[in-house]
C-alpha cells in the first residue's frame, strides 16, 4: 500500500493533469505487461508501430518487464493541465543523470523501500547506457516522440476528449459532494482515510511507502482499469517529484455513433470530439492543426444539422456539441 499523507496544505496542491505523453507510456506499459488485456486494434497499432520504427529500447524500457514497473521519467511531471507534447519530450530528453539512474535501478532490480526478487538486465539496456545517462535519455525521448505520433496522434483528439470530460465530471463531484467523496470514486483500489490518500496495489504484501506530500497530481488514462502510483518517493531520493496518481477514466461517450447523421464523416468526428466544451473556431484550429477556414466551413454545417449551438461571448464565437451544458457568462 501507498501512502500519502496530505494536510491542509497538501488538499489545497491537489490538481488534475491530461498528458499525451502519459497516455503513450500507459499504451506501452500494457503492450510490455499485460497485452491480452488491449483490444486487438490496439494491440495490433502499438506493436506494429513499435516494430515499423524499430523503437526496441523503448519497447524494453516501457514496457514494464516482469515486475510491471516502467521508469516514471518517461512520465515527466505536467506544469500545467496539458502539457503539450514536445514540451514533455523535452523534459525526457534532459532528465537528470541521477534520476535516470535511480529509475534504471528500480526497474531493473526493485527501488530501495520496495526490496524484490532481481531480475539481469536487458542487454539491449545495457548497450544503450554505454553511452552515458544522457545519451539515453535523449534516445528515449526520440523514441518516444515516434511512438507517440503512429499510435497516439491519430486518436489522440476522441481521447483527448474523454479525459477533459472525465476531469469536469470530477470537478461536478467535488462541488457536489466534496474532495473526500470525488477522491473515493476515482478508482477502486484508491481511497482518502484519515487524512491519507491510499494507493491499494496488487504487490501490497512487499509494496509499502509512506510519503508527506504538499501537493498530489491525478491524471486520467484510457489505458489503465484502476489507480497506478509514479514518481513520489521517500526522503533522499534524486530529483524528488510530486506525487501522480494515474487513475481510469469513466467511459465517457464522447462521441455520437458514425451512424447517427449522414453529414457525419471522419473530419467531423474529430471536430465533435473537441467541443465537449464551448471552444472557438481559432482555438479547434489550434487544437487540430487545420486552416481556421476548414474549421468553419465544417461548423457552420453541423450548426446547420442541429448537432451543434452557437454562443457569443465578447468578440468570439463559441461552438459546443448539443446536450453539453451552455456556455455561462464570464
Amino acid at each position: 500500500m501507498i501512502r500519502i499523507r496530505l494536510g491542509a496544505k497538501g488538499l489545497g496542491g491537489v490538481r488534475f493533469a491530461v498528458s499525451p505523453v502519459g497516455s503513450a507510456k500507459d499504451l506501452l506499459r500494457l503492450v510490455g505487461y499485460s497485452p491480452g488485456t488491449l483490444t486487438p486494434p490496439w494491440r495490433t497499432r502499438a506493436t506494429d508501430a513499435l516494430a515499423r520504427h524499430r523503437l526496441g529500447l523503448l519497447a524494453v524500457v516501457g514496457g514494464g518487464g516482469p515486475l510491471g514497473y516502467a521508469p516514471d521519467f518517461l512520465r515527466p511531471e505536467p506544469a500545467a493541465f496539458l502539457t503539450d507534447v514536445d514540451t514533455a519530450l523535452h523534459q525526457i530528453a534532459t532528465t537528470p543523470q541521477e534520476r535516470v539512474r535511480y529509475e534504471l535501478a528500480g526497474a531493473v532490480n526493485g527501488h530501495s523501500w520496495d526490496p524484490r526478487s532481481s531480475h539481469p538486465a536487458p542487454r539491449q539496456l545495457l548497450r544503450a547506457l554505454d553511452r552515458g545517462e544522457d545519451h539515453f535519455a535523449r534516445r528515449l525521448a526520440d523514441e518516444m516522440a515516434r511512438f507517440w505520433h503512429a499510435a497516439l496522434k491519430p486518436s489522440w483528439p476522441a481521447i483527448r476528449a474523454r479525459l477533459e470530460a472525465d476531469v469536469t465530471a470530477r470537478a461536478c463531484e467535488i462541488a457536489q459532494h466534496g474532495l473526500a467523496e470525488a477522491l473515493n470514486r476515482l478508482a477502486p483500489n484508491l481511497e482518502w482515510h484519515d487524512g491519507e490518500l491510499r494507493v491499494h496495489l496488487r504487490t501490497d504484501s512487499v509494496h509499502r511507502l509512506t510519503l508527506d506530500a504538499d501537493a498530489v497530481i491525478l491524471t486520467p488514462s484510457a489505458f489503465v482499469d484502476w489507480a497506478l502510483f509514479c514518481a513520489g518517493e521517500p526522503p533522499g531520493t534524486p530529483a524528488p517529484r510530486t506525487p501522480l496518481i494515474v487513475y481510469p477514466a469513466a467511459r465517457v461517450d464522447c462521441l455520437p455513433p458514425a451512424q447517427d447523421h449522414p453529414l457525419i464523416g471522419a473530419m467531423r468526428r474529430r471536430l465533435l470530439a473537441e467541443l465537449s466544451q464551448p471552444r472557438s473556431t481559432t482555438e479547434i484550429a489550434q487544437r487540430l492543426y487545420l486552416s481556421p477556414a476548414t474549421v468553419s466551413y465544417h461548423l457552420q454545417i453541423l450548426h446547420r444539422a442541429g448537432l451543434v449551438t452557437r454562443s457569443r461571448r465578447s468578440r468570439h464565437v463559441l461552438y459546443q456539441r448539443l446536450g453539453e451544458a451552455a456556455p455561462g457568462p464570464r
